[in-house]
Parts: structure tokens; C-alpha cells; sequence
């Protein structure tokens, strides 16, 4: 991708395309395995298809620090809900948060087929 807020664009659309295939699949059999359901607001196809409409100065601002910058309209929106605080945190995916890509130390991808969550992979 390109540099500036053209890459970004160019980035959160490559994303996009790609977010059933690295995240939504792991992040499933996970939820699924402990016999819980994913409620996922922000990937309503509507909402996503409004964001992604919006300008992309409407959703970053590099001039602003790293947990003001990024996301900006969701940290609006949290302020105006009465978030304030976390408002302005910097945000982590679930899996970079809880510490868990780390502690599992494995080189999956989020398309493949993990043998510990399937009949033969477990002992």
C-alpha cells in the first residue's frame, strides 16, 4: 500500500476484504469452544458500509497522540455516551490484549483449521 492517508485507506479496505478469513474464523472457534456467542456491533454490514463511506479525516487525525488519533469517530461517539475515559485509551484487538497471541507462541493463520479444536486434535 501507499503512504499517507491514501495508504490508510488503501489498508483499511485490504482489511476489510480479508477480516472473515484472518479474524472473524479464529475468533469464532475460540468464542464457539467456550460455548459462547460473538455479538460483533461494529461488523453490522450497514454500519461498516456508512463508516467505510465516511472520509478517512473523519475516522483518524495523525496530528492527535496514539489513543486520541486513531478511531475517531467511535471515541466521539464514547465521549458523547459518557466513556470519557476510555474514550481516549489506545485500543488493542482482544486476541493482543488478553496477551494470548503471545502466550500461544504458534504461527496460525486465522483461515485454518486448528487441530486442537477438533475432534481428532484432542486427546
Amino acid at each position: 500500500t501507499g503512504g499517507g492517508l491514501e495508504g490508510v485507506v488503501q489498508q483499511i479496505q485490504l482489511d476489510i476484504g480479508r477480516i472473515s478469513e484472518r479474524n472473524l474464523g479464529r475468533d469464532n472457534r475460540v468464542i464457539g469452544d467456550h460455548k459462547r456467542d460473538c455479538i460483533a456491533p461494529y461488523l453490522d454490514e450497514g454500519f461498516v458500509s456508512y463508516v467505510n463511506s465516511l472520509p478517512i479525516q473523519y475516522k483518524v487525525d495523525f496530528t492527535l497522540p496514539r489513543g486520541q488519533g486513531e478511531k475517531v469517530v467511535l471515541r466521539r461517539v464514547a465521549k458523547i455516551l459518557g466513556l470519557g475515559t476510555s474514550s481516549v485509551l489506545p485500543k488493542k484487538a482482544i486476541q493482543f490484549g488478553s496477551k494470548i497471541a503471545k502466550l500461544e507462541g504458534r504461527k496460525e493463520k486465522g483461515s485454518e483449521v486448528c487441530s486442537r479444536l477438533t475432534k481428532k486434535g484432542k486427546s
